[in-house]
C-alpha cells in the first residue's frame, strides 16, 4: 500500500477511530486502526468488539491499493505533532513507514487477515434523521444514562421509532431525560432498542449538526448509523426499559418560566457551597423570585435570588444541583419552565414541547 494523505483530514479521522481502539485488552490488534486505501479514498477502521467505526478519508491520493494496520495511539501521536500538510504512508509486509518533510517513522503492522470485521451499513437504512436534530436529542439523553448499574437495561439510551416520530430517553433512577423528535423520508416498522452510552458518544462525534441526512438501521442486536464520513456500529443493551411515560407526571400546581443562562449561573454559585454530607440545594419559589439556598457544615452558607415568572402558590423544594446543571448545559432555548406539584414530588423541566426532564427532589432536613 501507498498512499499520500491530507494530515488535518487524517488526524481528525484518527482521533475518531482511536476513541473506539481498546487502550488495554489481552488482543493487540484491537489496539490497532485499519487502513484500506482503494482507489479514490481510505478507510479506516477501529473496534474493541462492542463498538466500530469505519471512517472515510477523501483527500488522499493512492498509488497502490492495499491493507495496513498500525498501533491506533502512536500513529495518532506521529500525524498530531506533525507539521506537514501532507504524510506519505508506504507499507509492506512488516513495516509501515510514515514520511513527511525531513521526518521518516518506521512503523511495525500487524496482519490485516487478523482484524475483526467492522459492519457497514449497505443498501437502505431503516429511517434517517437530520445530523442536527439527532445530535440535540442525543445530548438531551446521555448526560442521564446510568453508568454501570446493576440493572443493565438503563446503561444507555432507549431508541423508540413509532411512525414518523422518534424519541430517545435515558435515566439512572434519579432523573429521566427525553427527547422528541420527527423523522424524515418514507414510513417503516416501529421498533424500541437501547443503544449503549459509549456509541451515543461516538455518533454524536461523526454526523456533525447539519441538514445532512443520518441513516440508521436497527437489526436484532446490532445498530448502524451512517453519517456524512463515517459509519457507527454497536451491539445492544439487553433488558427491558422501564416504562417511561409512567415516571412523567400528568399534572401540575405550579409552573416557573426561568431565563437558561441565568437559572444555570445561579444553580451553579449555589452549588459552591455544597459538599458530600450535603449535596442538595434548596429552591425556593415565590410569585416573582426564586431564592436558592445552601450550606456546607465547617465551610459556610450561600444565598442566591433570581427574578422568575410563577404561576401557583409558593414553594420550597431541594434538588441536588448537578443534576439541573447537566440539564440546562444542554437545553437547546433560552428560555425553560419548571413544573412542579409538592416539595415531595419530582420536578418536570421542560424546553418546548421537544425536551422534557424528570428530576427526583432530595431531602434537606
Amino acid at each position: 500500500m501507498k498512499v499520500q494523505l491530507n494530515r488535518q483530514e487524517f488526524a481528525e479521522a484518527l482521533a475518531a477511530v482511536g476513541s473506539v481502539a481498546a487502550a488495554r485488552t489481552p488482543k493487540p490488534i484491537l489496539q490497532c486502526v485499519l487502513i484500506d486505501a482503494q482507489a479514490d479514498h481510505c478507510v479506516l477502521a477501529a473496534t474493541d468488539l462492542e463498538v466500530g467505526i469505519r471512517y472515510t478519508v477523501s483527500q488522499v491520493e493512492v498509488d497502490k491499493k492495499g491493507k495496513v494496520v498500525l498501533p491506533a495511539d502512536k500513529l495518532g501521536q506521529i500525524v498530531r505533532e506533525s507539521a506537514d500538510e501532507v504524510l506519505t504512508l508506504d507499507s509492506d509486509d512488516s513495516v509501515c513507514h510514515v514520511r513527511g518533510r525531513g521526518a521518516h517513522y518506521q512503523i511495525y503492522t500487524h496482519d490485516p487477515a487478523d482484524f475483526p470485521p467492522v459492519a457497514d451499513l449497505a443498501g437502505t437504512p431503516d429511517f434517517e434523521v437530520d445530523a442536527g436534530l439527532l445530535r440535540r436529542m442525543s445530548e438531551w439523553t446521555v448526560f442521564a444514562a446510568a453508568r454501570e448499574n446493576t440493572r443493565y437495561a438503563i446503561n444507555g439510551v432507549l431508541w423508540e421509532k413509532d411512525g414518523q416520530n422518534l424519541a430517545l430517553v435515558a435515566t439512572d433512577g434519579r432523573r429521566l431525560s427525553l427527547a422528541r423528535g420527527s423523522l424524515a423520508g418514507k414510513d417503516g416498522p416501529n421498533m424500541e432498542r437501547i443503544v449503549p452510552v459509549k456509541a451515543m458518544t461516538l455518533i454524536q462525534r461523526i454526523i456533525g449538526d447539519g441538514k445532512a441526512p443520518i441513516g440508521v438501521k436497527l437489526t436484532g442486536n446490532q445498530v448502524i448509523v451512517r453519517g456524512p464520513h463515517a459509519v457507527v456500529s454497536s451491539g445492544l443493551v439487553e433488558g427491558q426499559f422501564p416504562k417511561y411515560n409512567d415516571v412523567i407526571p400528568k399534572e401540575s400546581d405550579r409552573k416557573v418560566v426561568l431565563k437558561t443562562n441565568e437559572f444555570m449561573s445561579a444553580v451553579r454559585r449555589a452549588a459552591l457551597l455544597t459538599n458530600e454530607e450535603s449535596k442538595g440545594v434548596r429552591f425556593a419559589f415565590s410569585k416573582e423570585q426564586l431564592t436558592l439556598s445552601s450550606r456546607a457544615p465547617s465551610q459556610g452558607e450561600a444565598t442566591i435570588e433570581v427574578p422568575v415568572t410563577m404561576e401557583g402558590l409558593d414553594v420550597e423544594i431541594g434538588f441536588n444541583p448537578h443534576f439541573i446543571i447537566e440539564a440546562l448545559k444542554n437545553v437547546p432555548s433560552e428560555e425553560v419552565a419548571l413544573e412542579l406539584k409538592d416539595s415531595n414530588r419530582p420536578g418536570v423541566l421542560k424546553a418546548d414541547a421537544h425536551f422534557v426532564y424528570v428530576v427526583m427532589p432530595v431531602n434537606l432536613s
